[in-house]
């Protein structure tokens, strides 16, 4: 880019160190010494159609190749152009060019002009007729343009000019230059300059050869005013200079209608012009009169625009380019979906199911119309709740292994055996204990709480025996119950039991005693297995109707004590952050936050694993956030 503003810079730089020597330091010589008004050298007298195009500001046709080359970089269309004019004096005028605009580059034309009449009566130094001779002047163009800085144009014509009398002729070289300028704040308006052989040879046809004469153009054009969505019109000024001549204006004013054609009219160096044109599409046919020095001259043209507009390229190039690098975006979008979508799957390969979870989501906002990605989010969700609630049973597992083997060692401690049986039995299975929370610790408890539970067994049974034979059945009935609970199985037991229950007392005051007693370590049993079992609302109640059948009963008061320590856990300290906890969940489900009440309600798991009320709410979170995780 640097390097092209660079070479943009120096071209126009020596453009116009050309056009101010041009200005300031050209020799003015004489008229040629041969021919006519020398036509391929004089813009003022260039021959014309009557299009204001074809002017020093516009240059919008073919013939900016001779008017100003820099005309060539401000066409949109590759057009060619073919002219033939008949002139004064029976003179033929032929003119030919193309101009190549190239998107992004700038312009390039060719072209061909000849200008030739014959007929013309040649003497000899004696005024001796010698017979009709013929003139021609013809000159061969090449030119080329650029955009070169801002609103500024400029180009540069290289011409080979000759000229022939009979059987004389001579060729010479020569250059031209211009400038356009289009500066956005005129609104379309333009001006534009040029400089004619600039630099140029000399044509020898006999005699005196001097340079050809210099040329300078200056011209302005007015913007479009719009008639309607389809008409214009547009006025323009040329003032021109050649050699030692002076000043020759012209001015025009042409109407457009857009797919139709044009009328135009003007005054060339005081003279009138007048044109038609009429286009088909991309096909146009120009007719011209114009008043010459001695009649009138005809002129005829052709115009035909080939390839692809310049406007409609860069349009269409920008669209290409739009296209292409969104192609790219979404290629290098799709490698990098194709590449999260492994990611996420190795993730949930691997166990990361929340990071999977993210990718899958993110996944799933880009291309909602993907199913599967919804249904891999879901499953994600799915494998993180699960996760979640193995993780939440595990802790409660073992905050309540913890617990309850805290409390079988102080029972153990106390020497009550049976309440540290009953507690050894609430522990979770040595099978499915969660690692790394006392597993072997839990383990040595229990053997040694066996070992208490047998040998207190042994020797319940064997006080019963005793109790029995000594006839103090009441006290025998306790002991006895007292074995089946540490050792339900105990064949002994069982049948002491069987037996105290078979034998009733020989009065009825031992028998109302005694059926009380049995009574009592009835209920006592059942709040055995109550509290075994982890319903302590129905212990409580079974030793209530056990005190009820006998207020003295050691083993009911005993188990009393058991049920309440139990159910006074956890510690009172604990109370405080359990009922914040419990008031938070319910604020949170009331408002349909259930993540936020499930939270709160888990923690009260967490430090009572034996709350209901809290477990039973927990359950209602997650089947409140079913449907949600389903949306």
């Amino acid at each position: 880019m640097i390097g092209h503003r660079m070479l943009r810079g120096a071209a126009l730089s020596l453009l116009l160190a050309a056009t101010v020597g041009a200005l300031f330091g050209a020799r003015h010589s004489a008229a040629q010494s041969a021919g006519t008004a020398n036509l391929l050298s004089s813009p003022a007298a260039w021959p014309t159609t009557g299009a204001v195009s074809g002017t020093t500001a516009l240059a919008l046709d073919p013939t900016a190749l001779y008017l100003n080359p820099a005309g060539l970089a401000t066409q949109d269309e590759r057009s060619i152009l073919i002219q033939h004019g008949l002139l004064q004096f029976d003179t033929n005028w032929d003119f030919a060019a193309v101009g190549y605009p190239i998107p992004g580059l700038g312009a390039v034309g060719l072209g061909m002009a000849r200008l030739g009449t014959s007929g013309i009566d040649a003497y000899d130094a004696q005024n001796q007729p010698l017979g009709d001779l013929g003139y021609t002047e013809t000159a061969l163009a090449a030119g080329v343009a650029l955009h070169a800085i801002g609103p500024l144009y400029a180009g540069a014509t290289f011409k080979v000019l000759s000229q022939s009398l009979g059987d004389v002729s001579a060729a010479a070289p020569a250059v031209d230059l211009g400038l356009i300028y289009r500066p956005l704040r005129l609104k379309g308006a333009q001006v534009g300059f040029s400089a004619q052989n600039v630099i140029a040879g000399a044509l020898d046809l006999g005699g005196a050869a001097p340079s050809i004469d210099r040329s300078f153009r200056f011209g302005a054009a007015g913007p479009e005013w719009r008639l309607g969505g389809a008409s214009a019109i547009r006025a323009v000024a040329d003032l021109a200079r050649q050699g030692q001549e002076g000043m020759k204006p012209r001015v025009g004013v042409e109407f457009t209608r857009r797919g139709l054609g044009a009328v135009r009219a003007g005054i060339n160096n005081g003279r009138p012009v007048l044109g038609v044109g009429v286009q088909y599409r991309r096909y146009g046919v120009d007719l011209s009169i114009a008043q010459g020095e001695v009649e009138m001259t005809r002129q005829f043209a052709v115009r035909v625009a080939f390839g692809e507009p310049v406007s409609e390229y860069e349009t269409r190039r920008r669209a290409e380019y739009a296209k292409a690098a969104l192609d790219s975006v979404r290629a290098r979008r799709s490698a990098q979906f194709a590449r999260d979508v492994a990611r996420a799957g190795e993730m949930e390969k691997g166990g990361d199911w929340e990071g999977a979870l993210v990718l899958w989501e993110v996944l799933h906002r880009e291309r909602p119309e993907d199913a599967s990605t919804g249904g891999r989010a879901e499953r994600a969700r799915a494998e993180i709740a699960a996760t979640a609630r193995a993780a939440l049973d595990a802790e409660t597992s073992h905050r309540l292994n913890s617990m309850l083997g805290d409390m079988a060692r102080d029972a153990l401690a106390r020497g009550d055996v049976e309440e540290a049986a009953g507690l050894a039995r609430a522990l979770a299975p040595a099978g499915v204990r969660p690692t790394g929370v006392g597993g072997d610790s839990l383990a040595s408890l229990e053997a040694a709480i066996a070992v208490a539970r047998e040998r207190a067994a042994d020797k319940a049974v064997a006080r019963a025996d005793s109790l029995r034979t000594g006839g103090r059945l009441v006290a025998a009935a306790g002991d006895a119950a007292l074995a089946l609970r540490l050792r339900p199985d105990d064949p002994r037991a069982t049948a002491l039991w069987s037996e105290l229950e078979g034998t009733l007392g020989k009065t009825a005051a031992e028998a109302n005693v005694l059926s009380r007693r049995l009574e009592s370590l009835t209920a006592v049993h059942e709040a055995s297995q109550a509290f075994n079992e982890g319903r302590y609302t129905d212990a409580a109640v079974a030793v209530k109707r056990a005190l009820a059948a006998d207020p003295s009963s050691e083993e009911a008061r005993a188990w009393k004590e058991r049920i309440q320590r139990r159910l006074s856990t956890p510690k009172p300290e604990l109370d405080a952050r359990i009922k914040q906890l419990y008031i938070k969940g319910m604020e949170a489900f009331t408002t349909g936050d259930y993540k936020e009440a499930l939270r709160n309600w888990e923690q009260i798991l967490v430090i009572d694993p034996l709350n209901e009320s809290a477990r039973r709410n927990v359950l209602e979170a997650r089947e409140r956030m079913k449907p949600e995780a389903r949306r």
